[in-house]
């Protein structure tokens, strides 16, 4: 199977495709179904001049069905399911639940004070605090063109936390490709599934920068220092 790639397509064609247990973890975050995508504008309340502007789609208007969920239990041997209180009904009782807590001290709004993640391991739950309100972050990397987007320290943590270097990562509701970026940070494969063409031309850059960096990184690293000695060998 290709790996460390992203296939623009629909989720639940492209893991039909795919063999059972042959991801080692499915991350992902699928739509909720609340329609935000439909607006084209994420508003602060209280605040008429911070408004995130994006391009209207309809990709939020349901919740994947089933059929989805029982695919990505079949092809991964463990998952992270973001939103799953939305999904719970579709998904079998859990025991391990990640909650992001995201207020910290700050106001109540109109945004939730938390997100949580369904999983299969059988471990106590897990609370990660990122403080994620509006231009209030502690997560400090760009806000780019999706209504959604997640904050890359959490998605790290998730990936850190339950998987193993070399391990498949993948996500078949891949957004702008935050955990792809997180995924190949660390040292895992990837492998993504979007259906938004704007969106995979989005992640594809933030993961070549990645790359680059990761290259420079690398380069630096073997650099020898000007008072090291080298002798030849014959």
């Amino acid at each position: 199977m290709d790996v460390n790639r992203i296939i623009c397509g629909d989720a639940l064609s492209v893991l039909k495709t795919l063999p059972s247990d042959s991801v080692d973890l499915i991350c992902t975050d699928p739509p909720y179904g609340l329609g935000i995508a439909a607006k084209g504008t994420l508003s602060i309340k209280g605040s008429s001049s911070k408004v995130r502007s994006f391009s209207k789609s309809d990709w939020d208007t349901f919740i994947p069905t089933k059929e989805y969920f029982d695919e990505i239990l079949r092809v991964s041997k463990n998952q992270i399911i973001w939103g799953g209180n939305y999904f719970a009904h579709l998904l079998p009782p859990a025991q391990c639940w990640l909650v992001w807590w995201k207020k910290d001290g700050l106001p109540r709004g109109t945004f939730a004070d938390c997100e949580m993640a369904w999983t299969s391991f059988k471990k106590p739950a897990m609370v990660y605090n990122s403080r994620w309100h509006g231009f209030i972050r502690d997560s400090k990397e760009d806000r780019i063109a999706h209504p959604t987007q997640k904050a890359l320290d959490v998605m790290r943590w998730c990936i850190e936390e339950f998987s193993s270097p070399n391990d498949l990562v993948a996500d078949p509701f891949l957004g702008s490709g935050t955990i792809a970026v997180a995924a190949k940070q660390l040292g895992r494969d990837y492998l993504g599934v979007e259906m938004n063409a704007e969106y995979v031309k989005i992640a594809e850059s933030r993961l070549a920068e990645v790359a680059t960096n990761q290259e420079c990184t690398a380069q630096n690293t073997h650099i020898p220092h000007a008072t090291e000695k080298h002798t030849a060998k014959y």
